[in-house]
């Protein structure tokens, strides 16, 4: 088949516990952007279609040179301070090329080459050819780690890669094809926290809201908002029934603090009066202080 145009609709691995033993393969979970570089069409997608060619224009140079006409998968990362740092993704190239911070791109998987889909192919094969294709890369497209190794793998999985921008492992079946979504097979597991949080805004009703906006106190011990929630179980709407109290009319926050990166449309929320403090489960990943991914509600602490 010929190479497929884009948008292409990416392989997106389901959450597990735990990585799966006996013909994987497994990689670390960089706390990046995925996204799709397509050579042939000129573009760089992300995994919801959007074209974000403009932001990165330099990784499909460098994937231009490697020749082929690939189609790569992958993440767009940047590294700061000696880790990989999110944020600098999300500003414009002149920024970046002032604070001397630069984007790369980490392949993991080989789509097209040559004219040619290779989406059916088993995914060793498809590793193979693309660990050919990026030896010789200009440095800003890379290969993406691998190995068979399980307790390799698990070592992705830990507190300490997680202060690297490294925010778990993936595991990928050795013969599994690539198809759309969760069929592919790939298996997902971050290193999650739990951590302490202040009510400080409910979306929906205050009686029975639907998400809690999140608070955390900062270095000079400022309670700044750093995230929503995800939707409330009934048991944390029992335990919180009654106890909220609105603060001041309602207010707009950017779409970015309800855990979508680069989002722009902006949510409303009812301020509350602060005080009840939650234990939240929340993976690694950070933006600017603020949870990159809506952290999952455990619990409402005890007062006092």
């Amino acid at each position: 088949m010929a190479t497929p145009p884009p948008p292409i609709p990416v392989a997106k691995p389901k959450k597990a516990d735990a990585l799966p033993a006996g013909g994987y393969a497994y990689e670390p979970k960089l706390d990046g952007w995925r996204a799709v570089v397509h050579v042939p069409a000129g573009v760089v997608h992300t995994a919801s279609g959007a074209d974000i060619t403009w932001r990165v224009p330099e990784i499909l140079d460098a994937a231009r040179q490697l020749g082929g006409g690939l189609v790569l998968d992958g993440e767009l990362v940047t590294y700061r301070d000696e880790r990989i740092d999110f944020s600098p993704l999300m500003w414009g190239r002149a920024r970046r090329r002032r604070e001397g911070v630069a984007a790369y791109f980490v392949a993991f998987d080989l789509l097209a080459a040559r004219g040619r889909d290779l989406r059916e192919q088993p995914y060793e094969r498809r590793r193979d050819r693309l660990a050919a294709a990026v030896a010789g890369g200009a440095g800003l497209v890379q290969l993406m780690e691998s190995t068979t190794d399980l307790e390799t793998g698990q070592g992705w999985i830990s507190e300490e890669c997680a202060t690297y921008g490294i925010e778990g492992a993936v595991a990928k079946p050795l013969r599994s094809r690539y198809v759309r979504g969760e069929r592919c097979g790939w298996v997902k597991v971050k290193q999650y926290d739990t951590e302490d949080a202040v009510v400080l805004g409910v979306t929906g009703p205050v009686d029975h809201p639907a998400a809690l906006v999140l608070g955390q106190a900062d270095d000079a011990g400022v309670v700044r908002v750093v995230g929503l929630s995800t939707v409330l179980p009934t048991r944390i709407k029992t335990v919180l029934a009654g106890r909220l109290r609105p603060a001041g009319p309602r207010q707009k926050a950017p779409g970015i603090l309800g855990g979508l990166p680069g989002a722009h449309d902006a949510f409303e929320f009812q301020p509350v009066e602060p005080g009840i403090v939650v234990e939240v489960l929340a993976d690694a990943a950070r933006e600017w202080g603020r949870f990159r991914h809506r952290p999952r509600l455990l619990r409402v602490k005890p007062s006092g």
